[in-house]
């Protein structure tokens, strides 16, 4: 399997509210989800640590995962099974670099080159570190928006992938998802969040 397998990457993004779902004045949890919007989008730091399970066809991969997010700037650990070693990720939304476990670095302007030059293949990304607080990317077309009762995000598809959030977790006082599912075409991703350390503030 090549290891590009767990190099999936989950960052990428810029700042600003996507429009609410309506009608935000008829139903309470649409004004929850307003409410949830402007929380969220105005918190741009967290960290977390979890696991991720990766299927395409009949190949699949899981890791571990450590994400540390500030704002645009990123670190991303992806720590493979049976010792087969860590691929580090890191940068902002000028330039990102990759260190594999031999210790090999690569530079690249932007994720997807990143993949697509050494890896021979690229996924468009860039609204993970949205999804995974549960929200969808600012200023991207929406459909298929699908709330709960208490305003949270379920599901959605935006730029080519469905997002379903199957489970939450309370951090700190602030409701944040734990699993998510992930399907971009053929690509499945699973990422189940183990603990937020610092939850989005």
């Amino acid at each position: 399997m090549p290891r590009g397998w767990w190099l999936i990457g989950l960052l990428g993004g810029c700042a600003q509210l996507a429009p609410p779902p309506t009608p935000s004045a008829v139903e309470p949890k649409y004004a929850k989800w307003e409410a949830r919007q402007a929380l969220l989008s105005s918190r741009e730091q967290f960290v977390l640590s979890g696991r991720i399970a990766v299927q395409r066809d009949l190949e699949g991969a899981q890791a571990k995962l450590q994400w540390q997010q500030a704002g645009a700037q990123f670190e991303l650990r992806l720590i493979a099974p049976l010792a087969q070693g860590t691929f580090q990720l890191s940068g902002d939304d000028r330039a990102v670099s990759l260190v594999a476990p031999n210790g090999d670095s690569f530079q690249a302007p932007d994720l997807d080159t990143l993949m697509t030059s050494h890896l021979k293949w690229a996924l468009p990304v860039a609204g993970a570190r949205y999804w995974v607080v549960g929200l969808p990317v600012p200023g991207h077309k929406v459909t298929q928006l699908s709330l709960d009762d208490q305003g949270r995000l379920r599901d959605l598809a935006q730029d080519g992938w469905r997002i379903s959030v199957l489970e939450y977790q309370t951090v700190e006082g602030l409701d944040l998802p734990r699993k998510l599912f992930l399907l971009g075409g053929t690509l499945k991703l699973t990422l189940v969040i183990t603990a937020w350390p610092t939850p989005p503030r």
